[in-house]
């Protein structure tokens, strides 16, 4: 939800996020400005998931359809629906859905957008969710099926409200979205860059990437990064992912490393691989072109929310031979099926071998 025509450190906001890897904004309204930002778009190369409404305008424009890549149909209806002590019927489920169907049939070649937020996302969002329409199950399913392109913002490391925050709660919000969505349909984590609460805390670097491979280690297809701050004193920052300049050189490298690994990160998952160490460890495996590679996160949990360095015990679908640490020049022997490394606090690790 970034305005690609304004300034920040000198640079349009939309070259500012093409240089740091960040390919699309998500929201580019159906209101006053919208010429003015359409325009930013096109000047800065940028791309969009532009507002529901703007489906006609997209398609009156087909010399520019680079720059739409689908349509933000919805953001939070879960908990929209319930502002201010109400019912909002336009956010009920199948509100939601027959809006997503009616921009479907005028363009069925891009896809739909539905972010959610806690009352969705979180294994307690029931306790909060509001004006059920049928069931709670029936409405996280018809709210998904309104979403081509599903995701839910909750923020794990600067939301105290629940009690423990660490990087395990972005991987927690994809595995519930999973249970409403199923596994096919593409499922995007959502990760904060600032200050999103008045209270609450400002996300540091380390835990920024933390948390997007948390979303990754959890089967997530995309990242969406927040990056609007909100302060006590009622200021205001809404692009930190670019005017914090610590947390635009990180994400820089992790989006580019997210991108060095696309074509692998995009294949199928598979079983067979487990990690057990002194903390929770999360891990992904994928076999792409004759070699397995092996993500491997030192994570937490709700009775553990922290993590910490850690020796790391990964059992592998192979008996033995060297697996190649990616990007750190060494390897690590494979002995009766097991590899035993060291992680610090929420490394992420990623190991790569023949397949058998």
């Amino acid at each position: 939800m970034q305005d690609p025509s304004e300034v920040v450190g000198g640079s349009l906001v939309g070259d500012a996020y093409r240089s740091i890897g960040v390919s699309a904004t998500l929201g580019l309204w159906d209101d006053e400005e919208w010429v003015r930002r359409r325009d930013a778009v096109y000047s800065t190369g940028w791309a969009a998931y532009v507002s529901h409404g703007k489906v006609d305008a997209v398609l009156a424009d087909p010399g520019r359809a680079k720059h739409f890549w689908g349509y933000l149909v919805a953001d939070e209806p879960d908990m929209q629906k319930s502002a201010g002590g109400r019912l909002h019927p336009e956010f009920q489920p199948s509100a939601v859905l027959r809006v997503a169907d009616e921009v479907r049939a005028k363009d069925p070649t891009r896809p739909t957008v539905v972010n959610f937020g806690a009352w969705m996302g979180t294994p307690w969002g029931r306790e909060r969710y509001g004006h059920v329409e049928k069931t709670y199950e029936d409405d996280m399913r018809t709210y998904c099926a309104a979403a081509d392109i599903a995701s839910a913002d909750h923020y794990g490391w600067t939301d105290l409200d629940t009690g423990s925050v660490g990087a395990f709660r972005y991987g927690e919000v994809i595995d519930t979205m999973r249970r409403w969505c199923g596994t096919d349909k593409p499922v995007f984590g959502f990760v904060e860059t600032g200050h999103p609460y008045e209270d609450g805390g400002l996300i540091t670097p380390d835990q920024v990437e933390a948390a997007v491979w948390n979303c990754v280690l959890h089967g997530a297809d995309g990242i969406n990064y927040f990056a609007h701050s909100f302060f006590p004193e009622g200021r205001g920052d809404f692009a930190s992912a670019i005017s914090r300049s610590d947390v635009a050189a990180r994400l820089k490298a992790v989006n580019a490393r997210l991108q060095a690994f696309a074509p692998v990160l995009n294949s199928p998952s598979v079983g067979g691989v487990r990690g057990e160490g002194d903390v929770p460890i999360a891990v992904l495996h994928k076999v792409v072109d004759g070699w397995h590679y092996v993500f491997v996160q030192a994570d937490g949990d709700e009775a553990r929310p922290g993590s910490a360095r850690t020796k790391v015990t990964v059992t592998l679908p192979v008996r033995g031979g060297v697996a190649e640490v990616v990007d750190e020049g060494r390897g690590v022997a494979v002995v009766d099926g097991r590899l035993v490394d060291e992680l610090s606090p929420y490394e992420v690790r990623v190991y790569r071998f023949p397949a058998e």
